[in-house]
């Protein structure tokens, strides 16, 4: 194999600090200083190189050329559905081939669609790309809001359309966020909407995402005129944290109560109640409806009963209710108990009762009804994965499932009820993709260092030959109880075309078998995340799908931690390790903007023993000097609030440092990109292309050596 040259080495200052009386060496701190002119320069020149190196792997072209063919042969992918009360459909489409969504409209589901706004129009003199992330329509689909962001960036601005003129009011909303979930919650009578605000967007400052209120906006006034409904400011007496993000959520237009859910980077959380009045005439009247003890993960309101799913003494979860005129959350009725190897995810109501999903292990999704007492097993017209479910809400009959597998193309079905028939519900014609047709799933489990069954995904051609000589990838997050449920994208099964081997491990820390799973994999006991993934990957290699020669692991995100800490303990084990924004340095990611918030999950260096759980989880602090480390690959964001830049850079700079082979250590920083959102056009392509690029040409494949 050819190696390029290396780059210059990072410049380095030792710091060394005292923690409950253990001392730890910083090496690198001063890349955390990123105005620094010196540490800028690195920067620049690490991404230039990286770049460089990748772009003169042979065959890299060829694996965004074929991206593109896949990307064209849809003639449209459609995102952001949202429908009406009335049945009017806005949605995100974004045309095979074009690099973004622009914003449609159908007046119900069988009509016309109409382009309502082109992302292209907003600001086209300021230099910058926006995209949109959101879209939300008031109850009738009078009017709507855009939610814009630019460059990747973690805050977006939103502007109003009046839907039957298409023209914009003047209302501009900045300082607002990229999630959707929530966000924006218009009034029974769409004279305004209630949303989360951001008083500082400034990713520099230690006050980026601290301090969110929850704010009223009416239609045509001062956007600068914040209306704060909740926020510590103006509820002190319920004691909220800087780091919490007070979210509003309004239900359905009849709904007499309005929730507040304090978010952030927890599974579980407070919620507070009130009764809806007009914001400008009263002050709402806010009580606590339940707190994170309650562990509910999920909630509809349907007249004064709240319906919930708790895992309050039930790991997998249960279905609850109660009245919210007397809420009781210690002996709520239960309609649905826990179920022993199946973890309840999500629910709907509509006129025909209660529709809710359970997974088995993350990868097997069932539907079921409940009404009257009496439950039943809906069988889908297909094998599903993944189920995501969509309703007007009590008083309608219309249910819509769409199902997705690892190999299954997403599918969109209306249900109904009264005759338990399926009838496709597609805005986009299913498109072929015969590469993928003789693709085999196994989903098998492996046991980890203390016997635990850790779920493993396996996805291989028809025929490959098990001779310990393929290139796989094994991908992983376990964090903050995310399942990772299947999902299909043809970008990422190009890889089995390349003779490749794809596999997802349900590490610990993740929420595929329920809420034990979560704490299996946090804080104190996050070992067992990369644990289970070590052995995962010696699961790959006793059953002869590869060898240690042609092993790679990828994570992104909290999964840096995931890998980072799997190569630092068994660096004898992979070929390659890939991490995306990862976070690589615990001990100091308190010292960011987002870093209070992920407290929550990984603890805090003040106390004593989370300090020994953060230093544990330290990829950065366990880079050992005259180590052999496999190839490496860093990606970071300039725009990244959740995982500041210097994280991957402190990582990759001291992993340069110490790395005793000649297998590169590659740092590539997107100067227009985040922590991922907002990728469109090629830079999506580019990161697959990269990634299985860098892959293959470090596990030996013919096709992507270097001259």
């Amino acid at each position: 194999m050819k190696y390029p040259s290396k780059p210059s080495p990072a410049p380095s200052q030792l710091v060394v600090e005292t923690y409950h009386g253990f001392q730890v060496e910083d090496h690198y701190r001063n890349l955390e200083n990123l105005e620094d002119m010196e540490v800028q320069n690195w920067l620049k020149q690490q991404s230039n190189h990286t770049s460089n190196v990748l772009n003169k792997i042979p065959r890299r072209q060829y694996l965004i050329d074929k991206q593109l063919e896949f990307d064209k042969r849809k003639s449209h992918t459609i995102t952001s559905l949202k429908v009406t009360k009335d049945d009017h459909y806005f949605y995100l489409k974004k045309v095979g081939g074009e690099n973004y969504a622009k914003l449609y409209y159908r007046k119900d589901f069988s009509a016309k669609e109409e382009l309502l706004y082109d992302p292209a129009n907003y600001k086209p003199k300021s230099g910058f790309t926006y995209v949109i992330n959101f879209v939300f329509p008031d109850w009738y689909g009078e009017k709507i809001v855009i939610s814009l962001t630019k460059d990747g960036e973690e805050f977006s601005e939103m502007i109003i359309m009046d839907v039957a003129t298409k023209s914009l009011l003047p209302d501009l909303i900045t300082n607002c966020q990229t999630e959707h979930r929530d966000y924006v919650n218009w009034l029974p009578d769409n004279s305004g909407f209630f949303y989360s605000h951001h008083p500082v967007v400034d990713k520099r400052s230690m006050d980026c995402l601290k301090n969110t209120k929850s704010v009223y906006y009416k239609l045509g006034q001062n956007a600068h005129h914040i209306n704060d409904i909740f926020s510590a400011t103006n509820n002190p007496e319920f004691n909220i944290q800087p780091e919490d993000l007070p979210k509003t959520i309004f239900d359905h237009q009849d709904s007499k109560y309005l929730l507040i859910r304090i978010g952030g980077a927890s599974r579980f959380q407070d919620n507070y109640y009130a009764k809806m009045v007009n914001p400008e005439e009263q002050k709402f009247d806010w009580k606590l409806l339940f707190s994170k003890a309650d562990k509910v993960v999920a909630r509809i309101i349907k007249e004064n009963e709240l319906v919930f799913i708790s895992g309050k003494n039930a790991p997998n979860f249960k279905i609850c209710k109660t009245s919210l005129d007397q809420p009781d959350f210690t002996h709520p009725i239960v309609l649905v108990p826990e179920k022993k190897e199946e973890v309840i995810q999500n629910m709907v109501i509509t006129i025909d009762g209660l529709f809710y999903v359970t997974y088995k292990n993350g990868v097997e999704a069932k539907l079921y009804h409940l009404k009257d007492g009496i439950e039943t097993e809906i069988v889908l017209p297909i094998k599903a994965g993944r189920i995501a479910l969509e309703s007007k809400g009590a008083k309608y009959p219309e249910l819509w499932l769409t199902t997705m597998g690892w190999v299954n193309n997403k599918c969109r079905y209306q249900y109904t009820f009264s005759s338990n028939t399926f009838e496709e519900a597609n805005l986009v014609p299913s498109v072929p993709f015969p590469e993928f047709e003789e693709l085999i799933v196994k989903e098998v489990l492996v046991k980890s260092h203390d016997g635990e069954e850790v779920p493993l995904s396996i996805i291989h051609k028809k025929g490959l030959v098990m001779n310990g000589k393929h290139p796989v990838i094994i991908f992983g997050y376990g964090a903050y109880g995310n399942s990772s449920n299947p999902f299909f994208n043809p970008n990422f099964l190009l890889f089995t075309e390349e003779g490749g081997i794809l596999a997802w491990a349900h590490v610990r820390g993740g929420g595929e078998k329920g809420i034990a799973w979560h704490n299996g994999g946090k804080k104190t006991t996050k070992p067992n995340s990369w644990k289970d993934l070590i052995a995962c990957a010696e699961y790959m290699i006793h059953k002869q799908y590869t060898s240690k020669q042609g092993l790679a692991i990828w994570g992104s995100s909290a999964g840096g931690i995931l890998v980072g800490r799997a190569m630092t303990e068994r660096p004898d084990l992979f070929a390659v390790v890939i991490t995306m924004m990862g976070v690589m340095n615990p001990v100091r990611s308190e010292n960011a903007p987002n870093g209070a918030n992920g407290v929550k999950e990984f603890g805090t260096v003040e106390n004593p023993e989370e300090f020994k759980a953060r230093f544990e989880m330290d990829a950065y602090l366990h880079i050992e000097k005259g180590e052999a480390y496999p190839a490496t690959l860093v990606t970071a964001g300039i725009n990244d609030v959740r995982t500041v830049v210097w994280q991957p850079a402190k990582f990759a700079a001291k992993l340069q440092a110490y790395q005793q082979s000649d297998k590169p250590i590659l740092f590539l920083v997107d100067y227009k990109g985040g922590h991922g959102k907002g990728n469109v056009g090629r830079k999506k392509l580019e990161i697959f292309a990269n990634t299985f690029a860098f892959t293959l040409w470090q596990t030996g494949h013919s096709a992507y050596q270097l001259e």
